[in-house]
């Protein structure tokens, strides 16, 4: 099921206000955060994924605790085959990408699209557009990212960006 591009940025920009109503009615301190644009967020390259490939901090601290986060992936961007040890959540903002389980076929996503990429499951990811994709994404447990080779064996997170620079990505 897709979903017409003004219902997937009122569901997003419903979620990104929830903090702010939570906190109006005195149940939590978190500070309000708003983001009115994907692309005006604040993003940081993390050294476990391809420099092409940005996170933006909105609800949690990644590394500890389940957490709420944009990305953004420049144009032609892939992460390669790796799997989480929570599940992910994307709602895809802008951009057209397209998502690979491991042993399925890849499926490529618009706007308002989303995608449940449960624990444990390899799979991987690439930005098909020209311009960049963004991505609402929720871990419920700490964000981590285990890469794989094409053969199922692990790879470090510097041989897998590594192997993403180069563009070693068989059939993909």
């Amino acid at each position: 099921m897709r979903l017409p591009l003004r219902t997937a940025c009122t569901l997003v920009s419903s979620l990104l206000l929830l903090p702010a109503v939570a906190a109006a009615s005195g149940k939590t301190t978190m500070a309000a955060k708003i983001v009115l644009h994907p692309q005006d967020a604040h993003y940081v390259t993390v050294s476990v994924a391809p420099k092409c490939n940005g996170l933006a901090g909105m609800r949690g601290d990644p590394v500890k605790e389940a957490a709420t986060f944009l990305v953004r992936m420049t144009g032609g961007c892939v992460v390669g085959w790796h799997w989480h040890h929570g599940t992910e959540e994307v709602l895809l903002i802008k951009g057209t990408a397209v998502a690979q389980m491991k042993g399925g076929e890849p499926t490529t996503l618009g706007p308002g699209a989303y995608i449940q990429l449960p624990a444990y499951h390899v799979h991987r990811f690439r930005c098909a557009s020209r311009q960049p994709c963004y991505m609402f994404v929720v871990a419920d447990r700490p964000f981590d990212i285990n890469y794989v080779a094409e053969n199922g064996a692990a790879l470090t997170p510097a041989e897998a960006v590594a192997a993403t620079a180069k563009g070693k990505h068989p059939g993909w």
